[in-house]
């Protein structure tokens, strides 16, 4: 991967987690969402996040060979 491509997708990453990472802290600062569904959004989004990175490992995996 050339250096641009890296310091490029780095970036994007980090503005990705830092929207995100504000939504879901203003999202449970609310008081009026029932707890089920805070619960439930959480553990939608942590299921998405281990996919994420199991595929990314595969791949990275499958390069190195």
């Amino acid at each position: 991967m050339k250096l641009l491509n890296i310091i490029g997708l780095v970036v994007l990453l980090s503005g990705a987690l830092a929207v995100a990472g504000f939504g879901l802290y203003k999202f449970f600062e609310e008081t009026e969402i029932p707890l089920i569904i805070k619960g439930g959004l959480s553990a939608i989004v942590l299921g998405i996040v281990i996919i994420l990175f199991s595929l990314i490992r595969e791949r990275l995996k499958e390069k190195n060979l």
